[in-house]
C-alpha cells in the first residue's frame, strides 16, 4: 500500500508539471510575438482609416520610407494621384495577418526589420458609377526602425 500512495505522490506532483508544460507548448504565440501582432494591426488600421478618411498627408506619411513608391514620389506626386484616381477606399475589414517574419536578406533590404503581409477586405467605390465591389488583398508591410509603415 505504501509503494502505490508513494506512486501517486510522485503522480500528484508531476501531473501539474505535465499539464503546466503541454499549456505551454501550445500557447499560440510569445508575448514578443502578440506585440509585434499588435503593433501590425494598428499599422495597418491606421493606413486604411487614412484612405477612408481621404487623409493624404497621413496615408503617405504611413509609407514605408525605403519603399521604391516614396523614393520615386513626392507627397505632392501621390496627393495629385489620389485626388484623381476614380477608385476609392470606402470601407475594410482586416481578414487576420498572413504572416510577419524577419528579413533574411539585408543586402537586397537593408533598412528593412520585418515583412508582413495583411489580409483586407476592402469596399471600394468608383466614383463615376457611384458603384461599390469588395475586393480582397494582401497588404504588405515592412519594418524600419521599430516602426511598421506599408510597403
Amino acid at each position: 500500500m505504501r509503494a502505490v500512495s508513494a506512486t501517486m505522490r510522485r503522480c500528484g506532483r508531476l501531473l501539474p508539471a505535465a499539464v503546466l508544460l503541454v499549456l505551454v507548448a501550445w500557447c499560440p504565440a510569445s508575448a514578443a510575438e502578440d506585440q509585434e501582432t499588435t503593433a501590425v494591426l494598428r499599422a495597418a488600421r491606421s493606413f486604411l482609416d487614412a484612405e477612408v478618411n481621404r487623409d493624404y498627408g497621413s496615408v503617405y506619411a504611413r509609407l514605408a520610407p525605403s519603399s521604391s513608391y516614396v523614393r520615386k514620389h513626392t507627397y505632392e506626386d501621390y496627393a495629385a494621384a489620389a485626388r484623381s484616381a476614380q477608385d476609392r477606399i470606402v470601407d475594410y475589414t482586416i481578414v487576420r495577418i498572413t504572416y510577419i517574419h524577419d528579413n533574411d536578406n539585408r543586402a537586397k533590404w537593408p533598412c528593412v526589420e520585418k515583412f508582413a503581409q495583411v489580409e483586407v477586405d476592402m469596399v471600394m467605390l468608383h466614383i463615376p458609377s457611384n458603384q461599390r465591389s469588395t475586393i480582397n488583398m494582401g497588404l504588405v508591410f515592412l519594418k524600419e526602425n521599430g516602426t511598421w509603415y506599408k510597403s
